[in-house]
């Protein structure tokens, strides 16, 4: 039986030498290569040599998780774009490593987009930045699948800092209010916004 694995990079970047490893991993076990949404799928894997591989990943670079915080996705931002508002990398990090992999009732979608071209698609995200001249703009409960949706704007203007207290409220809101297989914006519509009086 054939399987596959999606991967997953700090904030969806990989090293050209990640890259190379994880070339070899699917050449090694008769994969090939898919790019998805949350990362890159290996597949065509048999179904046995999926903990094998999995073992033989390359340092940064992990398996997607499918219940908790299991995907950020920013752009290059401001200081690698032309059109760059904002810069993504500061803030993309500081996400990353403090709320990746945390549990929550369900999936948790994050996207950083450096300007309102919204390369990552980040509006249709969990939790969306957007970059403006003015700082980043806040989107919460985005979606795609069977309820696509735009995510509802909870705030402007956030500087970098604001914005990491705005994502780490969120994420503890979600993780401690959240129903099973709820997503954050059904939790939004069920008890409000959770930054409502809250000075950032």
């Amino acid at each position: 039986m054939k399987t596959s694995v999606i991967l997953h990079g700090l904030h969806n970047e990989f090293t050209l030498d990640q890259m190379k490893a994880c070339i070899e991993l699917a050449e090694k076990y008769g994969g090939s290569f898919r790019h998805v949404v949350t990362g890159i799928q290996i597949t065509g894997i048999e179904k046995d040599d999926k903990e094998q591989l999995i073992s033989e990943l390359p340092d940064g670079v992990t398996t997607v998780i499918h219940r908790g915080v299991n995907s950020l996705i920013a752009c290059v931002g401001k200081g690698h774009c032309k059109n760059g508002q904002m810069e993504t990398k500061e803030l993309a990090d500081y996400v990353e490593r403090k709320h990746y992999g945390r549990k929550t009732s369900h999936k948790c979608k994050i996207g950083i987009s450096g300007c309102g071209r919204n390369c990552p698609d980040a509006m249709v995200k969990d939790i969306a930045f957007i970059g403006t001249s003015q700082g980043f703009m806040l989107a919460v409960g985005g979606n795609t699948g069977m309820r696509p949706e735009a995510g509802k704007i909870l705030a402007r203007k956030l500087t970098i800092e604001q914005s990491k207290k705005a994502v780490d409220i969120l994420i503890d809101w979600y993780a401690e209010h959240g129903e099973p297989r709820e997503r954050m914006g059904q939790l939004l519509e069920r008890l409000g916004n959770p930054l409502e009086g809250v000075e950032l």
